[in-house]
């Protein structure tokens, strides 16, 4: 009974001067909307980028051949490749396979030069590349010698659909071969760097050029669980011992500590706003508190004790902050539902963005979970705010505390 009628003198209390608490309430409001926002666009952001480069740039495995990757010898293919394809069409994990011939190059045209990646792709396989195709389309088999070309690269060299360049690489035999190829797509991905340095052309036209027959220099592996990838890396090794694996963690550290990383940001991000928060709330009730030392030293006097006196106070802070967290958590939740399907628009930003391999459009996310832990953080950081002014209560003598307003 006595902690009920605590719990409703709390109530009250917060409510005799509502300008303020008001303020306090709605600044606790603003203050969880924006860091919950926050978190998800940083979430969304971090995600996006993984996406990024997991589409284009970073598989989540890739398969080759022990020696290829040192210098990108044409010569070092993976053996029985076909065999290997089918094995791995078998796995459940695995959710989209590709294959490639490269081979590090020259670019050239009559304007300029420049060294890139070329990449043979099979045209009857569905490439990502392709989702970035501002003109043109992706080369077939009836074409002679098609490629396309990212328009960094395109405007280096002084190129547009169906101009010629030329591609020189190295064969099999180790000598400098190469051939004329026409423009037949540019396209513009979300990095200016990837769009600088890499070309497509078709497996079957790279692969004649460099003395291969149907051989393959890299299978890209898409699983269901990137998060996994270790796990079942780890089971292909056993199964191919004589093929390197390489998880996406492994081949772009960056990306693994980015991905790592990202729950720990979020929670700085709403750490951060809630220490200037609890600021405001212990300014806020110490300011209240003084103003009632006649009360408080009155209630001291009629017998009410401390702990009765320091949980009054506490209940009043913990009312005052909790009652703008769950609206500020529901204006959260109905910001991020509605950016996580329309998405927000840094088109103005993009060539910055670009640089650092990020997407123009954020679309914001956010885990379930997280709204209950930032529920339990704000309640924490309530509690801890009234502490300083719940015991300057226990400081007052009730005698004095009377005298003093008089």
């Amino acid at each position: 009974m006595m902690i009920n009628n605590i719990l409703k003198l709390g109530w009250k209390n917060i409510w005799r001067n509502p300008t303020r608490s008001g303020v306090v309430i709605v600044a606790v409001l603003l203050g969880t909307w924006a860091g919950v926002f926050l978190s998800a666009f940083f979430t969304g952001m971090v995600q996006g980028y993984l996406d990024n480069q997991f589409d284009l740039t970073v598989p989540h495995i890739e398969i080759s051949h022990p020696e290829f990757e040192d210098l990108y010898n044409p010569e070092y293919f993976i053996p029985e490749a076909e065999n290997v394809l089918t094995n791995l069409s078998q796995k459940s994990f695995v959710t989209d396979i590709s294959s490639q011939s490269l081979a590090n190059g020259l670019a050239q045209s009559a304007r300029n030069n420049y060294g890139v990646t070329i990449r043979g792709i099979n045209p009857d396989s569905s490439h990502s590349v392709a989702h970035y195709l501002e003109n043109g389309n992706m080369p077939t088999k009836q074409q002679r010698n098609p490629v396309v070309i990212g328009s960094k690269l395109a405007n280096r060299l002084g190129l547009e659909l169906e101009s010629k360049m030329v591609l020189n690489f190295q064969d099999t035999e180790g000598d400098i071969t190469g051939g004329a190829f026409q423009v037949v797509g540019i396209f513009e991905s979300f990095s200016t760097v990837f769009d600088e340095s890499n070309v497509f052309v078709t497996q079957q036209d790279l692969n004649r050029l460099m003395g291969l027959d149907q051989q393959v220099h890299t299978i890209r592996l898409t699983l269901s669980d990137f998060s996994e990838a270790d796990l079942h890396a780890d089971q292909l090794r056993k199964q191919f011992p004589d093929l390197k694996i390489t998880t996406w963690g492994e081949a772009a550290p960056e990306l693994k500590y980015t991905y790592e990383m990202t729950d720990l940001m979020m929670y700085i991000v709403m750490i951060i706003i809630i220490i200037a928060l609890v600021f405001s709330i212990i300014n806020t009730m110490l300011m209240a508190v003084l103003e009632r030392t006649r009360e408080l030293g009155m209630l001291r006097a009629v017998g009410m004790n401390k702990s009765r006196i320091f949980s009054m106070v506490l209940f009043e802070t913990v009312f005052l902050t909790m009652v703008g967290t769950p609206v500020g958590l529901f204006l959260s939740w109905l910001t991020i539902s509605y950016y996580s399907s329309t998405g927000i628009n840094l088109s103005a930003f993009a060539e910055g963005l670009n640089a650092y391999g990020l997407s123009t459009v954020i679309y914001p996310s956010l885990p379930p979970i997280y709204y209950l832990n930032i529920t339990l953080l704000i309640t924490l950081a309530a509690m801890l705010s009234a502490i300083y002014p719940a015991w300057k209560t226990l400081q007052l003598n009730p005698v004095e505390a009377i005298r003093k307003m008089n």
